[in-house]
């Protein structure tokens, strides 16, 4: 077993809460012989040693951004021997959305989330997103989770900064930072005039947010209502498009309650790709992750990636 450690999620507390539940976490679900590696910068070059000896169980020890790296690494493994590697997930991080749905039962050793069952893994959905950066160079990324533009990637870009009260909360209540980000982000970020190919048909419009999601869980407590699974046929898209203040506040409360459909001044469609083009660079997020995208294309890589429960 490969441990990839982020001792610097959820606001710098990852290693100190490894360190609390290592010792349960040895009990349960962690083998006798294991290797650790926080070294982010020289992780690659440590996962194909490993790899090439025949370790094949990858754990991601770290929040949705230590997921998304780590899936960014597996899937450059050749895929003839990518199909027998298992990704493991240790939820230390502030919101945990690859965790989502909660199951005590399987997910949760009572005090910290674990998918760490490899022997039953199942096999799941990879959303691949091709982007033109501000810089004219074309990306590949990968996320697990879900991804957008608009004011989720803002409010993700807030959540991830260094700014006074967003550190100030974070390390006091996660689920409140999540709020405040959302909130202060609504009111101040710009709808972003984009065109958008999907479903067959092409639109153009100032979109406020969309989400194009593997996992309907996007941060915290807010969920999109789509019958969707990471082992669907499909994509799940969700758009918000020129809203104004109290258009928002209406769909983060809704999104709140598990509430999406119907809402004014929103469409949603199943696909397996979607093309967007902001008419300018514009935030792009991918498992909270954000970069900066010009062109963005997505497209669903259906069950190529094997998890743990």
């Amino acid at each position: 077993m490969l441990i990839l450690l982020n001792k610097y999620s959820n606001n710098g507390k990852g290693l100190k809460k490894w360190e609390k539940f290592r010792p349960e976490l040895e009990g349960k679900h962690i083998p006798s012989e294991y290797t650790v590696i926080s070294d982010f910068k020289n992780f690659s070059a440590c996962l194909r040693r490993e790899v090439k000896k025949g370790e094949r169980f990858l754990v991601s020890a770290g929040g949705d951004g230590t997921i998304h790296f780590l899936l960014n690494q597996v899937m450059q493994i050749k895929r003839s021997v990518r199909r027998d590697v298992v990704l493991g997930a240790i939820g230390l991080g502030s919101s945990n959305d690859f965790h989502k749905p909660y199951s005590t039962a399987k997910h949760k050793n009572g005090r910290v989330l674990a998918r760490m069952d490899y022997k039953n893994a199942i096999p799941h959905n990879v959303g691949q997103a091709d982007f033109e950066d501000e810089n004219g160079k074309w990306q590949r990324k990968y996320f697990v989770i879900n991804s957008s533009i608009g004011i989720i990637a803002q409010a993700n870009y807030l959540f991830n900064s260094k700014e006074k009260v967003v550190r100030w909360l974070k390390s006091r209540w996660a689920e409140g930072t999540i709020w405040y980000s959302a909130l202060k982000t609504l009111f101040v970020s710009p709808n972003v005039p984009a065109k958008i190919k999907v479903g067959g048909g092409s639109y153009s419009t100032d979109v406020t947010s969309l989400s194009v999601v593997i996992n309907p869980h996007v941060s915290g407590s807010f969920c999109y209502d789509f019958n969707l699974s990471p082992q669907s046929d499909s994509l799940g898209v969700a758009l918000c498009e020129r809203m104004g203040t109290l258009a928002r506040l209406r769909t983060i409360f809704s999104l709140a309650r598990s509430k999406f459909s119907g809402l004014p001044k929103t469409r949603s469609w199943r696909t397996n790709t979607i093309e967007i083009l902001p008419s300018s660079p514009t935030p792009l997020e991918l498992d909270g992750e954000v970069y900066v995208a010009r062109r963005i294309k997505i497209k669903l890589l259906q069950g190529v990636l094997k998890v743990s429960q």
